[in-house]
C-alpha cells in the first residue's frame, strides 16, 4: 500500500502575547485563511530564558492550513516581520498531513490551496528525514512543570502549555483507560527527532507512572522550522 502525504500542511506558529494577529494576517496574505488561535504560556526555565533573551512568558499559538508550495515564502515573511531570526522572538514550524476535507475548498480564496489540493502527491507521512519532531502531551492542569522537569532531564529546553477542557461522556472515559474531562493542561514540546523517544520515555517514567496520574504522550513529525536555534537550545550537533 502506498501512502500519501497531503500537498497542503499546519503551519504553527508561537510568538509572544499579541504578536499572533500579524502572523494571523501574513497567513491570510498567503491564502492560509483556515485559523485556530489559542493563549499559551512558555515553559522555559530561568537559565534559558536568560540564554534567549525572553522576558514575555505568555504566547500566542496560532495553527493554519496552508499550501506546501506557499510554506517558503511565508517563512520568510513571518521571519521578516516577526524577528524570528532573533533569539527569543518565537518560533514557527510546519506538520505534514495526511489527508484534508473537502470543506478546505469554499475556506480558502485566489486559489492557491484549491489547486494543492487538487494535486495527489505521494509522499511517505513517516519520512526518515524529518529532523523534528513535536511531542503532544495532554496531562490533567498542574502537570505541567512535572511534565517539562521529567523532559528537561532526558534534553528538552522548552515547551508550551495551553489550556484545555476535555469533552466526551462514557466513551471518552474507556479510551486507553484515560477519563477525559475538563480542565486538561497540554504541553508542546519541539524537539530533534533523535531526542524524541528519550523525552517522551521520561515523561511516562517520571511523571505518569510515577504519580500514577493519567495522561497521554504522542508525537508528529515537523518540516519546515524558523525561530529558536535548537541545536544550541538542546545541545543538539549536526
Amino acid at each position: 500500500m502506498r501512502n500519501y502525504r497531503s500537498p497542503v500542511c499546519c503551519l504553527v506558529t508561537i510568538v509572544d502575547r499579541g504578536k499572533g494577529t500579524l502572523a494571523a494576517q501574513l497567513c491570510r496574505l498567503h491564502h492560509g485563511n483556515m485559523q485556530l488561535a489559542a493563549l499559551g504560556h512558555g515553559t522555559a526555565s530561568a537559565e534559558i530564558m536568560d540564554l534567549l533573551g525572553l522576558d514575555e512568558p505568555e504566547k500566542d499559538v496560532l495553527f493554519c492550513l496552508v499550501a506546501d508550495n506557499a510554506v517558503p515564502m511565508l517563512m520568510v515573511d513571518l521571519s521578516a516581520a516577526l524577528g524570528l531570526g532573533m533569539p527569543g522572538r518565537g518560533i514557527a514550524f510546519t506538520m505534514p498531513l495526511s489527508g484534508i476535507s473537502a470543506a478546505a475548498h469554499g475556506l480558502t480564496d485566489g486559489g492557491a490551496l484549491r489547486a494543492a489540493l487538487n494535486q495527489e502527491k505521494e509522499d511517505p507521512f513517516m519520512a526518515e528525514t524529518n529532523r523534528f519532531e513535536l511531542i503532544f502531551c495532554v496531562a490533567e492542569r498542574g502537570m505541567s512543570e512535572d511534565v517539562m522537569a521529567a523532559a528537561r532531564t532526558a534534553g528538552a529546553g522548552g515547551g508550551t502549555v495551553l489550556r484545555g477542557r476535555g469533552l466526551g461522556g462514557e466513551e471518552a472515559q474507556q479510551f486507553l483507560h484515560i477519563t477525559i474531562q475538563p480542565e486538561k493542561e497540554v504541553v508542546l514540546i519541539l524537539t530533534a527527532a533523535a531526542q524524541k523517544q528519550a523525552i517522551m520515555k521520561a515523561i511516562c517514567n517520571e511523571v505518569f507512572t510515577r504519580t500514577g496520574e493519567r495522561g497521554i504522550a504522542f508525537s508528529v513529525p515537523v518540516n519546515d522550522v524558523t525561530g529558536l536555534n535548537l541545536s544550541r537550545l538542546m545541545g543538539q550537533t549536526e
